[in-house]
């Protein structure tokens, strides 16, 4: 075809952003709904008052970001591509690439331009390998955001969330984690901007909106519970904890990897 990834993602670019932008604001109108997603089908939309512009918005991120992000899928080439691996894996093997350079390029929820992409690590018994399964996108609001400063008109999304109880060095990869105080003895605390995955395989959550934190997988999609008015949804519901939003009770439940034989992706663990 002659045409490499970055080609093909700036072909595709146009007819996505515009389907985005309509699905964003949650408005009724011609680009919702084309997705040929099953909007009839709300097994994968987490628990909430959702409207039907709102429930149709999220149908449509979830098949976009089912068809886009593969193109991602990768981990060899995604440094080439601008990612960096944040270098620690969260309990169930969850290994995050974070592209720094694309918090602020203008693309707001698009599964072309993904501001992090989810690994789950696997070690495969018969080949004695680690394997790297894509599993999700994480979408990253402009830098300077913070939990209080996401826009009315994308507060209503679940599973906004930071990692304040992370620290993140000046390289944008794992520093630890903050003292009973909060504070980084390397880097700062992860507490900006907002963040929000969105899954492309079914999950332990039973929805495709679930965060990952130091604990694992984690359900709670911090109190959202939608509501008319896609502005406003509510109570945001972040709390005290930003790092957590809620119980996230899910860190026994998905043990660790066994170790690989070979270092190539092995990735240290959290522990504590």
């Amino acid at each position: 075809m002659g045409l490499g990834l970055g080609g093909i993602v700036s072909w595709r670019r146009g007819a996505v952003v515009g389907l985005l932008a309509a699905a964003l604001l949650a408005t009724p109108g011609p680009a919702l709904g084309q997705t040929g997603h099953d909007h009839g089908d709300d097994s994968m939309l987490p628990p909430g008052d959702w409207s039907e512009d709102q429930k149709m918005a999220m149908h449509d991120l979830i098949a976009l970001t089912e068809q886009e992000l593969p193109a991602f899928g990768d981990p060899a080439a995604l440094p080439a591509m601008g990612f960096v691996d944040f270098g620690i894996a969260a309990p169930g093997g969850y290994v995050h690439f974070i592209n720094w350079d694309w918090m602020d390029d203008g693309h707001i929820l698009d599964p072309t331009h993904p501001e992090s992409v989810v690994f789950q690590e696997r070690w495969n018994e018969e080949t004695q390998q680690v394997e790297m399964t894509l599993v999700s996108a994480m979408f990253f609001l402009p830098s300077e955001t913070t939990m209080e400063t996401i826009p009315e008109e994308l507060m209503w999304w679940p599973g906004w969330h930071n990692h304040a109880n992370v620290c993140v060095n000046d390289e944008g990869t794992f520093a630890g984690l903050p003292n009973s105080d909060g504070q980084c003895a390397s880097g700062h605390p992860f507490d900006k901007p907002p963040m929000m995955h969105v899954w492309i395989v079914d999950n332990e959550c039973g929805h495709r909106f679930g965060g990952v934190d130091v604990t694992g997988l984690h359900c709670d999609v911090h109190g959202h519970p939608g509501g008319s008015d896609p502005g406003h949804g509510g109570d945001p519901g972040h709390g005290g904890d930003p790092g957590h939003g809620g119980d996230p009770g899910h860190g026994d439940d998905h043990p660790q990897p066994a170790p690989p034989a070979t270092p190539v992706h092995q990735h240290p663990h959290f522990t504590g």
